[in-house]
């Protein structure tokens, strides 16, 4: 017999799966009484924001906490950006 957590962990991977937008091999998912905890890495911003809503969109979920970064060489290219931005 399944838990209520296993139940709402199963609907988030499978929407996750099912969101092509998401690199859903690079992420995990922990569920505890209905909080969901989205972890792992994305190579951009809005990958992020998709795998929360997929999260929060599932029945049973309570809240999502989105721990998920992103990969070392976005933050770079981020980073050089929003120098290259403050210098104009």
């Amino acid at each position: 017999m399944h838990s209520q957590s296993e139940d709402v962990r199963a609907g988030v991977l499978n929407a996750l799966y099912w969101d092509l937008r998401v690199p859903r091999d690079h992420l995990s998912v922990d569920v505890e009484n209905g909080w969901v905890t989205v972890s792992g890495t994305v190579d951009l911003p809005y990958q992020r924001t998709c795998a929360e809503f997929d999260a929060r969109s599932v029945p049973g979920v309570v809240g999502v906490t989105n721990l998920i970064r992103l990969t070392d060489a976005q933050r770079a290219g981020r980073r050089a950006d929003q120098v290259a931005e403050s210098r104009h």
